[in-house]
This record gives C-alpha cells, sequence and structure tokens, in this order.
C-alpha cells in the first residue's frame, strides 16, 4: 500500500486553485506504477516523492500527468513542500527540491510556500501571434504590446492583450498550432496595480487549460522586466490571479528581481488547502526490490 495526499495550491480554499496530487514516499513505485498511480488519481500532475540525488537536495520529486512524465518540477514544488512540511517529512523553512536535473530552492511551513529561481531568463524570442491568437479564440485587435517567448526554465508563448479578451479567450484544441506550440499564455497586466489577468492554454503539457501556473508566473517576472513594465533595478512584486474561468479561482503572489534591466532572479508564494487523504494499493505493474 501507498499514501497520497490531494492539495489545492495558490488558494486557502478548498476546491478552488489548482490541484496536485502528491505521494510523499513513491520508493515502491517503479516508473510504470508511478504512471499507473497518476492515472488512478486522474489529476492534472502528481508528484512523486523520492530520496535525493544531488548534493544539496534535500528531496527528489518526479512528475507525472495521467499520460506521460512531466522533466519540470516547479509548477508542484509549492504544494509539495507545504505537504512534506505538514506531514513532518521536512521542517519548515528552506528545502531544495531536485527535479528533472535542477534544483529549486523552497521556503516553506504546512499551509504556505514560496519558490525562489535565480539565473537568467531564456532570451526572448519574436513571435507569430496570428496562429496562436486563432487558437485562443482571440484575433490581432486585442493584443496591446509585442507577444513573445521567454520565462524561467520553460519557455511560455506570452500574448499581452485588452482586459475584456481575457475572459474571452478559449482554446480550440483542433488548431494544427499546438503541434508545434505547448503553450499560451493570455495576460492582461495592469501596471499601475502590478496585478495580471491571465489563462494559461497548455496542451502541450497535458493541460487545456491550467487553472494556476507557478512556472508561468515566474516567466510573466521575465517578461515585465523584458518590456519594461518594472523598473530597471530593484526587485519588484507583482501579483497573478488565474482560474476564474474555471471555477477555481487562484492567486499567486509573485516577485522579479531586475538588474540593469534585466531579470536575474523571480518568486511565486501561494497558500496550499490538503483536501484529502488515502491508501492505494501498489499496480501490478510494479516490481519492487529490497
Amino acid at each position: 500500500m501507498i499514501d497520497y495526499e490531494i492539495v489545492d495550491m495558490f488558494t486557502d480554499t478548498a476546491f478552488e486553485g489548482c490541484a496536485l496530487g502528491v505521494v510523499p514516499d513513491a520508493t515502491a513505485l517503479d516508473d510504470t506504477g508511478m504512471r499507473a498511480v497518476a492515472c488512478e488519481i486522474g489529476l492534472t500532475e502528481t508528484a512523486f516523492v523520492l530520496p535525493p540525488e544531488s548534493a544539496g537536495a534535500t528531496h527528489r520529486v518526479r512528475v507525472f500527468t495521467p499520460e506521460r512524465e512531466s522533466p519540470y518540477g516547479g509548477h508542484s514544488a509549492v504544494g509539495t513542500a507545504t505537504t512534506l512540511v505538514r506531514l513532518g517529512r521536512l521542517p519548515a523553512g528552506e528545502s531544495v527540491q531536485e527535479c528533472g536535473g535542477r534544483l529549486l530552492t523552497v521556503r516553506a511551513n504546512d499551509r504556505r510556500a514560496s519558490l525562489r529561481v535565480r539565473g537568467e531568463p531564456v532570451p526572448p524570442e519574436p513571435l507569430d501571434p496570428a496562429p496562436l491568437l486563432a487558437a485562443c479564440g482571440l484575433t490581432a485587435g486585442d493584443l496591446v504590446a509585442e507577444p513573445c517567448v521567454t520565462g524561467f526554465g520553460p519557455a511560455f508563448h506570452v500574448l499581452p492583450v485588452r482586459p475584456e479578451a481575457v475572459a474571452r479567450a478559449v482554446h480550440h484544441p483542433e488548431h494544427p498550432v499546438w503541434s508545434g506550440c505547448p503553450d499560451a499564455v493570455v495576460v492582461a497586466h495592469d501596471s499601475r496595480a502590478q496585478r495580471a489577468e491571465v489563462r494559461v492554454f497548455a496542451p502541450g503539457y497535458g493541460m487545456p487549460e491550467d487553472p494556476a501556473c507557478a512556472s508561468a508566473a515566474l516567466g510573466l517576472g521575465a517578461w515585465l522586466a523584458q518590456s519594461g513594465r518594472v523598473p530597471a533595478d530593484g526587485t519588484w512584486a507583482y501579483r497573478v490571479r488565474q482560474g476564474e474561468g474555471l471555477g477555481r479561482p487562484a492567486r499567486l503572489d509573485c516577485a522579479v528581481t531586475v538588474r540593469g534591466g534585466r531579470a536575474v532572479a523571480a518568486e511565486v508564494t501561494g497558500e496550499v488547502v490538503a483536501t484529502a487523504a488515502g491508501r492505494m494499493r501498489l499496480p501490478r505493474t510494479t516490481a519492487v526490490t529490497g
């Protein structure tokens, strides 16, 4: 038998925000078993916690959708770290998550966690917006700034639009652009309040629409710096609101550190609510050793 938890991230209210499955001890599961458990839990992502392999890491995580393994653990790091603290498997404070060859610094207690990334973001690339806008049910008239591809770690396709366009956006799964483009981040940014209303369509990552995406929120920090929407030096807070259209409102409190007009670090913080816990039989496919 294995234990599992279900938590809702980036909300203080159960059944809102982004749901995540967490298996706090996955040492009895092989690759096929993890896929089977993720499929049985049935959420967008399930995080499987393992002993670390890299020096300096406190824990290792493998993340599976019901279809496949995801190489990125940033999206789930907040919910995973909070769960491990709540269960007494990690002390409150700073920990280092290992996932997909990357080390991520997380600061967590049993209700809230912050994920911080450092280093240069992906250099911005120009983006032909027409096909992606069409795939999101929008037009060139909805744009308010130049789209681009940027982010910390995974690069996201950012479409800056008018506020009213965010609610009108819709994912058209049949559009051919998705065969070569994994995501679209539709964002309306209020520079006075430093608040962004966001929709994230990510069929390439196994989710038609994501109610709360930590990696995309961090990527928006890079976009804010690159587009001059924050001053050229200092650390600047911004807030991302997401998930309203799915009935799962989420709030991601973020900050970006800028030096000479270039982002050098970003942080995303969120509340986490435990909603369920259970035990599951080991899948028949799992080869238990030891």
